[in-house]
């Protein structure tokens, strides 16, 4: 009402110009967007209301032809678009426009102009009353897809319709349809000047009619954009906020924060562990730059490599998993060294700095005869184990020393060997010569004539009489061992002369050095 009051102060006309007008244009444009508004689902990134005043232009000499005497020859023509003498205004704000986005593209405008006419086709007139309507539909050239959305320059286009009034004869309000361009400077994020044209074509136009023309509007101003969304109503605009249905603080641009560590729930790989942002929000008790999450050593500080466990003998195995963590060591042996490089460890290496065999616990068998060199007595020559991997007497020498030691005498009752023995005997000990690592057991017996006890102390003194020999006959002492089991292990009847015979013996044995 204010716009008509100072349109009612330029001229008595506008006194004359009713309510009953300015309600049609009201009424139509209202409605028509009320329905629309209704039936559209409005959504914009932005704020979706906007609000323009400022100058308004009716020019009806631009629009059509002229006769060249100051009459109207026929509508159209567009000719003198710049003549300003034919521009009707007023000294104030005459334009109004209430806008409201759609969507990033469009928008629904609602606009309300009034003017003084004082022009009609380059004739002077008596001022009259002017108001017009619209209800257009505009399409934003700055909607992120040929502009970007919050550039300061947005051109936009419109097209739409309502209704004109121009104070005459009949009164009436006239429909029009109308089309146009315009350009919003946005010089402050919410504030920025436009500036219009746009033409309103009057349906069934007649030259002889004032009132029934068609006209140029031309229009320029103050914009104001409003209505800040903040759907979380976490106190952030929609538009600046990075999460605008879930309420945030300003610190994460509005984006929760469950732990208070400055970084949004969405980025936080630990969101509800406060934790450095170099981390993703996850902490690290040990300071050591992991995770705790990813840190196998949460409490010990460590390196990345070791995924945070410490390595103090820099073997590059970890101290958790490294079974000599003060030496530096291999992977493969978890982290303990095998100095000889067989490998088998050094501290399950019986022979750490021989390079050896596992299966002799990391010691050398030089031979090769199943005896590792610490136990071989013979580690040059190979030999069985029985005999400590020394070489042995062949089978058959062995027999023959068997056989040879059993044809040993003695005079009757007595440890004194004969000397028919004696050849017998230096063969035995030429060979016990030439196996000088070989041990034997020398045995005596006798049949079971006579006391048992010196039975017993008989055999062992003839036993201990041929150790005696090989021992004076070059053979070490340490090689030879003496026993005497009197009868008690006869291997033929002592009930007869030949079984005593083969009962009274001597016997010589290989011993077994395993």
């Amino acid at each position: 009402m204010k716009l008509f009051s100072l349109i009612s102060a330029q001229s008595h006309q506008l006194k004359q110009f009713t309510m009953r007008n300015v309600s049609k244009i009201l009424c139509m444009t209202v409605l028509m967007t009320c329905f629309i508004l209704e039936n559209m689902y409005a959504q914009s990134s932005k704020r979706p209301w906007m609000i323009n005043g400022g100058a308004n232009v009716i020019d009806f000499n631009a629009a059509n032809k002229t006769d060249g005497a100051g009459g109207l020859s026929e509508p159209g023509g567009f000719s003198d678009f710049f003549k300003t003498e034919n521009w009707n205004t007023l000294p104030a704000i005459a334009k109004l426009t209430i806008a409201r986005s759609l969507n990033p593209s469009l928008a629904l405008d609602l606009q309300l102009g009034g003017a003084r006419i004082t022009k009609l086709f380059e004739n002077t007139t008596s001022a009259r009353a002017f108001a017009d309507g619209d209800l257009n539909l505009r399409y934003k050239f700055d909607n992120g897809y040929i502009i970007h959305e919050n550039s300061w320059f947005a051109p936009y286009i419109f097209v739409g319709g309502g209704g004109t009034y121009l104070d005459n004869t009949d009164k009436d309000v006239r429909p029009h349809i109308d089309g146009g361009v315009g350009f919003n400077f946005w010089f402050w994020k919410d504030v920025g000047f436009f500036v219009q044209s746009s033409y309103k074509w009057i349906a069934g136009g007649d030259k002889d009619v004032i009132g029934k023309q068609s006209y140029l509007n031309h229009s320029a101003g103050v914009a104001v954009r409003f209505g800040k969304k903040d759907t979380d109503k976490d106190g952030i605009e929609d538009d600046a906020d990075a999460c605008p249905t879930e309420p945030g603080p300003a610190s994460t641009m509005g984006c929760p924060d469950a732990d208070g560590d400055g970084i949004p729930d969405k980025t936080d790989a630990c969101p509800n562990q406060a934790g450095p942002a170099s981390l993703s929000g996850c902490p690290d008790s040990d300071g050591d730059g992991v995770a705790d999450k990813d840190d196998r050593c949460p409490n010990a500080a460590g390196s990345v490599d070791m995924k945070g466990c410490p390595d103090r003998d820099a073997d590059l195995v970890a101290d958790i998993d490294d079974q000599c963590p003060d030496q530096k060591g291999l992977a493969e042996f978890q982290g303990c060294p095998d100095t000889d490089g067989d490998g088998v460890p050094d501290k399950q290496d019986a022979c750490p700095t021989q390079k050896g065999l596992a299966q002799f616990q990391g010691c050398p068998d030089t031979d090769g005869d199943g005896v590792p060199d610490t136990k071989d007595h013979c580690p040059n020559q190979a030999g069985p184990a029985s005999n400590a991997g020394c070489p042995l007497p062949p089978p058959e020498v062995i027999q023959k020393i068997n056989l040879s030691a059993k044809s040993i005498q003695f005079q009757t009752g007595k440890d004194i060997i004969t000397k028919l023995s004696y050849p017998v005997l230096d063969i035995i000990a030429e060979i016990m010569q030439q196996y000088p690592d070989t041990k034997w057991e020398i045995d005596g017996h006798t049949d079971n004539v006579g006391n048992d006890v010196k039975n017993m102390d008989l055999s062992d003194r003839r036993a201990a009489s041929v150790k005696n020999y090989f021992i004076g006959k070059g053979v070490n002492s340490d090689r030879l061992s003496s026993h005497g089991f009197g009868e008690t292990t006869p291997i033929a009847d002592n009930k007869t002369s030949a079984g005593r015979a083969k009962n009274r013996r001597v016997e010589i044995k290989l011993m077994n050095q395993q």
